[in-house]
């Protein structure tokens, strides 16, 4: 049974699926892609049982078949071949298959598809459609925030609401908390945890190509994406989010106005002499037109100005550089306002106007 298909083609399928297999795992199959054939399509998938990618390309075949390549294995054979054409001679007795390529010849020995575990899901209900260029933004501005640690549970993955027209992403550890809102067209309301980490890799295989919108739905208790030619299924997490609407409202009086570049090269700076064994500390000396940012160790000390807007009271406040850092690289804004209501209280990073985005960065004490 032979299979013709673009190098190209099966090289970039290859990489989309790749994501979902397991890097160990106890059962063999896992590790494996499924390969469908059927009407000039081939489908790959793979999944870790958390979550499962399916890719297709096109290809010319007048029969159906199925199997499961290694897929590691058939993934860096594919990647070394040449740009040509390919073709993939399947033998359903022995369940191997001959890979031609120009010059080059390769034969693996493949599992049955019988024994790769098959996923039912059931439509969802009204699709929602958006930007892939607007879900990238929701995922690479929140996703960061989601603690890594698994102890905190639902925490390690990001909430996704939607209401009143929009769709707000939100991450949140112990120590902080993002979250950032788009437009959605979508008269139902909705709420769904995603883990931070599959929806991360998510983001890695939506590509700038191709269709400009994408699908969301739930479905059967799984958050269901389908963009181009690719559709990712990803178990969502039972269980009660955290309130992160009552802790982001406790704001203060005190609204520092600063030019973001300004704060975060002065950021990057003093977190040289920052570290990890002191919660990569730095301290903000707030006045009325000026911040000055603070550091030091044993090495020695470096010291910042920074002009700002303070319509507030002076203050001085300790902060985690690398979680400060974090926030406002993925800001956009030319400016933004930081809140503040004392140095043992939560510093709030807002744009001018709107609430389009949230970033919440508890205080060092500081000694």
């Amino acid at each position: 049974m032979k299979i013709y298909c673009s190098r190209n083609d099966m090289n970039k399928a290859l990489a989309n699926v790749s994501h979902s297999v397991p890097v160990r795992s106890t059962s063999n199959i896992l590790e494996g892609i499924l390969v469908e054939v059927s009407d000039n399509i081939m489908k790959l998938t793979a999944t870790d049982t958390n979550m499962t990618i399916e890719s297709s390309i096109a290809v010319q075949c007048n029969e159906e078949c199925s199997f499961v390549v290694p897929a590691k294995l058939f993934s860096a054979i594919i990647n070394k071949l040449p740009e040509e054409e390919i073709m993939i001679n399947f033998d359903p007795s022995s369940v191997k298959i001959m890979i031609k390529c120009g010059g080059s010849n390769s034969e693996l020995i493949c599992f049955n598809s019988d024994e790769f575990p098959k996923l039912y899901i059931d439509d969802g209900v009204d699709p929602i459609y958006l930007s892939k260029e607007d879900v990238k933004k929701l995922i690479r501005k929140t996703a960061f925030s989601a603690s890594t640690d698994d102890f905190n549970g639902i925490l390690t993955g990001v909430l996704l609401e939607i209401k009143d027209g929009k769709m707000k992403m939100v991450g949140v550890d112990p120590y902080r908390i993002a979250a950032y809102s788009i437009d959605a067209d979508n008269k139902r309301e909705m709420s769904v945890v995603i883990p931070a980490k599959l929806i991360n890799e998510t983001a890695k295989i939506i590509s700038d190509d191709g269709d400009d919108q994408m699908s969301f739905e739930i479905a059967d208790g799984k958050a269901v994406m389908k963009f181009d030619n690719n559709k990712v299924i990803i178990n969502t997490f039972s269980g009660k989010f955290i309130d992160y609407g009552r802790i982001l409202n406790k704001q203060g009086n005190i609204n520092v106005r600063v030019k973001r570049n300004d704060i975060l090269k002065s950021t990057e700076r003093a977190s040289l002499l920052a570290s990890v064994q002191n919660n990569n500390l730095i301290r903000f000396d707030i006045g009325k037109d000026i911040i000055v940012i603070k550091s030091l160790n044993e090495e020695g000390n470096i010291e910042e100005k920074v002009e700002v807007i303070n319509d507030g009271e002076s203050l001085n406040i300790g902060l985690n550089s690398k979680y400060l850092k974090d926030a406002l690289s993925v800001i956009e804004d030319e400016e933004i306002i930081m809140n503040f209501k004392d140095s043992i209280s939560p510093c709030v990073i807002k744009p001018l106007k709107g609430d389009k985005y949230s970033y919440l960065i508890l205080p060092i004490r500081m000694n």
